[in-house]
């Protein structure tokens, strides 16, 4: 079989690649025309390569003059290889390839032709189809809504491909590129090159991106627009509220209205520590909204509690402003900021306790845990992780845990909140094993207050 043969044939056996059709002409481009999607085979692995569909591509380049290309580039899966193994590797390529099957004509059109950058590639590449009205011609406009379509819909189904390997979405950067006919330069290097130019489309789309992230971020800073909600925590076996944990997240129409972005945010901008003195200063200052025999719990960074404006006599007077009472507050450590800063944190928490405050170790139980080292601190509030608690009381693994982390906190005097509840058997669960209070939709919902003006 000769070269060309062979990669009609190649192409005959992929789904996501072009087909050869009955064997009839199509009368107004003189080519083969595509196999309907119903008539092509279950999808293979893996899909072509570019190089494998050269001759149709030099067909269409001759008779259109261009071809619109999109690059999704998913190289950062390849870590997946490096920490877990070739066959975990392969298992998350199936998948993304079963995703674009069951994607197509709704991520994407139905006549785009995907292909690789090469074998076992990691690099999706997007021939568009030709417009429907063949007067009109290629646009910059049409690639950059056809790259808008990807990044929307087909990025965040491919970044759930990833799990268990990856906990955290992986960034998929997703450019376009133009293929102009050029009738004395080869087919390949003409792809090459506009996939070249795709690349770096994507990055400057990134930076761009990055950049008005950043606006976004400096001007909630500047302006003061972070949202403060709380949620009360509520004594599992009566439902009396015991306090409330404030929350914060942006504003309306920011894009960073959830704190998960809020805070990557800030943590991928160097502004962390600025956000977080920002949250811990609304947080107190809007806390008049709670009942003032509540409790008010308050998410803090270890380091921002060596923060000059949160001690002495600049702390006394902020809280004097806010009209909060030191033995209301309740100092909130995440668990891993706890351990990897242990000895800052010891030390510096006893200048708050000896005011009269409380401290917290929040998200107790997620992934290490070093209770151990939490006990020596001896917090006054132990907080289970949501991944604990959900679905306890179906998993005798997250029921054990629970009970380890309950023995451990009443044996050093602390309370123990379950975080995350969100059905009544999660809450009957917890009650059950000796939980002493509770967080969670299922209880209460946060209060989210005014918006910021």
């Amino acid at each position: 079989m000769d070269g060309p043969s062979r990669r009609r044939a190649l192409r005959g056996e992929q789904g996501l690649g072009y087909h050869p059709g009955s064997g009839k002409l199509n009368e107004t481009s003189g080519r083969l025309p595509l196999r309907p999607r119903s008539e092509r085979g279950p999808l293979s692995e893996p899909v072509p390569t570019y190089h494998d569909l050269l001759d149709d591509l030099e067909r269409d380049l001759v008779e259109r003059g261009a071809l619109g290309i999109l690059v999704l580039d998913a190289t950062s899966l390849g870590t997946i290889e490096d920490e877990y193994g070739a066959a975990a590797y392969d298992e998350v390529r199936q998948r993304v390839f079963r995703v674009l099957e069951e994607q197509r004509g709704k991520d994407f059109r139905l006549g785009d032709v995907v292909a690789l950058d090469g074998p076992r590639g990691l690099r999706l590449v997007f021939f568009l189809e030709r417009k429907r009205r063949r007067s009109i011609p290629l646009s910059l406009s049409d690639l950059r809504a056809a790259r808008g379509r990807l990044v929307g819909s087909l990025v965040p189904n491919l970044s759930r491909t990833t799990f268990p390997y990856r906990k955290t979405a992986p960034r998929f950067e997703v450019g376009y590129g133009l293929a102009v006919h050029n009738p004395l330069r080869g087919t390949e290097r003409i792809v090459a090159r506009a996939i070249g130019d795709a690349l770096k489309q994507a990055v400057h789309q990134r930076q761009t991106d990055d950049l008005v992230v950043l606006e976004r971020l400096q001007d909630i800073l500047l302006r003061e627009r972070v949202v403060t909600a709380y949620q009360a925590i509520l004594r599992l076996k009566e439902g009396t509220v015991m306090g409330f944990e404030a929350l914060s997240r942006g504003p309306r129409g920011s894009g960073l209205e959830g704190a998960d972005a809020l805070f990557q945010a800030a943590t991928d901008h160097g502004l962390l520590v600025e956000l977080d003195r920002l949250c811990r200063r609304r947080a107190l200052l809007s806390s008049g909204r709670v009942p003032s025999n509540a409790r008010l719990f308050v998410n803090t960074l270890p380091t921002t509690m060596r923060d000059p404006q949160f001690r002495g006599k600049a702390l006394i007077d902020f809280l004097d402003k806010a009209q909060v009472a030191p033995s209301r507050i309740v100092i909130e450590i995440t668990e891993k900021l706890v351990i990897d800063n242990y000895a800052l944190f010891r030390e510096t928490m006893s200048y708050f306790t000896d005011l009269g405050m409380s401290f917290a170790v929040d998200d107790v139980g997620a992934g290490y845990s070093g209770l151990e080292s939490i006990a020596h601190l001896k917090p006054d509030f132990l907080k289970i992780d949501t991944v604990l608690v959900r679905d306890v009381h179906s998993s005798p693994v997250n029921q054990a845990m629970v009970k380890a982390i309950v023995a451990i906190g009443h044996g050093i005097g602390a309370t123990v909140i379950g975080e995350g509840i969100h059905s009544e058997d999660e809450a009957q669960a917890l009650r059950a094993i000796g939980v002493d209070f509770g967080q969670g939709f299922h209880l209460a919902r946060p209060d989210p207050g005014p918006e910021p003006t």
